[in-house]
């Protein structure tokens, strides 16, 4: 039973209580947990003398009983495995422990009356159960401004055409990852007029309208196999280009099929509007998927910017790919070009 007096040396490591009848030995773990070689050198070698002055004493007398929880085997046993350590460092009875890792808080070491160890490792761990909880606002805080950034740049994106639109639900990382990636740029940009002559087909009733396929093959290989980025669950990801291309690409096809069927001047610069803002705000492009599969390599920058301005050069120039299926319309119609 420890005494009155007796007294031990206790630090903490993320709140996880280190003790010791030694305060040198303390030390060592702390600063062995910090990475910090230095001082962890010199607490080593503190130790290893007092341990053989220890052994010096043991031939004169019974050696007195340790009232700490870091015994001397454990100390030299575990000496063995530090000797690729060296260099010079010096430290105070009570200062805190030098650390080199980010990860870990600043350690220190207090001398603590063994009879009240109990409530002192209590009372350090409550403390730092507060500190982790007053810096969890902080990342929730930064996390919350960046979610609201990218929900402000969704609807700036979306008002450009549609004033009155609204989130049907909160745009906001919902821990769902796709296990084939997601594409940088929207993969439905290869089938989008193809859908367009579809529905005009269905509505006409014919089963020859067609077109040709706006972009190439190795352009629409890069689209869906080579553009895509895969995100950890740990990684923030806002799957806002869901939102803003599903807005476009509907009302892009509901315009495309009115200029279609009826092709007055008034739907033709429609039309325009919305291919020209789509293209202004690049609708088809994840910017979240864009960050992650560059990663600010040079070459996939330029590969991104070739896809990215064929696919706006498809949209430009609409009236060109859908010339064939207005000519066959015309005709079925009996309208005049």
């Amino acid at each position: 039973m420890a005494s009155p007096e007796s007294h031990v040396w206790v630090g903490s490591i993320e709140g996880l209580p280190v003790v010791s009848s030694v305060k040198e030995a303390v030390e060592w773990v702390l600063a062995v947990a910090a990475d910090d070689s230095t001082l962890a050198e010199e607490k080593l070698k503190v130790i290893t003398a007092r341990l053989g002055e220890v052994d010096k004493l043991k031939e004169n007398r019974s050696p007195r009983s340790s009232s700490g929880y870091f015994s001397r085997s454990t100390s030299a046993s575990s000496s063995q495995g530090l000797s690729g350590y060296s260099s010079e460092s010096t430290s105070g009875s009570s200062s805190p422990i030098g650390k080199k890792s980010a990860s870990l808080p600043t350690m220190h070491v207090e001398r603590v009356l063994e009879m009240n160890l109990m409530a002192h490792i209590i009372e350090v761990m409550g403390h730092k159960k507060k500190g982790k909880q007053g810096s969890e606002p902080v990342q929730d805080k930064a996390r919350i401004q960046k979610v609201q950034r990218v929900r402000d740049e969704t609807l700036a994106k979306i008002h450009r055409i549609d004033q009155n639109f609204k989130f049907a639900e909160p745009l906001d990382d919902h821990g769902k990852r796709s296990r084939r990636g997601e594409h940088v740029i929207n993969n439905d940009v290869i089938r989008i007029y193809s859908k367009v002559v579809d529905g005009l087909g269905v509505r006409f009733h014919l089963n020859t309208l067609n077109m040709d396929r706006p972009l190439d093959n190795e352009t629409e290989d890069h689209i869906m196999n080579v553009l895509v980025a895969n995100f950890d669950e740990h990684e923030l990801y806002i799957n806002a280009n869901a939102v803003v291309y599903g807005v476009y690409s509907r009302v892009l096809k509901t315009a495309l099929t009115e200029f279609l069927t009826e092709p007055t001047q008034g739907n033709r610069d429609y039309v325009d509007f919305i291919v020209y803002h789509m293209n202004e705000v690049e609708a088809y492009v994840d910017q979240f998927a864009k960050v992650k599969w560059i990663r600010n390599q040079n070459e996939r920058s330029a590969k991104y910017e070739t896809v990215r301005h064929k696919v706006a050069t498809m949209f430009d120039q609409w009236a060109v790919h859908f010339a064939t299926v207005k000519g066959t319309l015309d005709e079925l119609l009996g309208r005049t070009a």
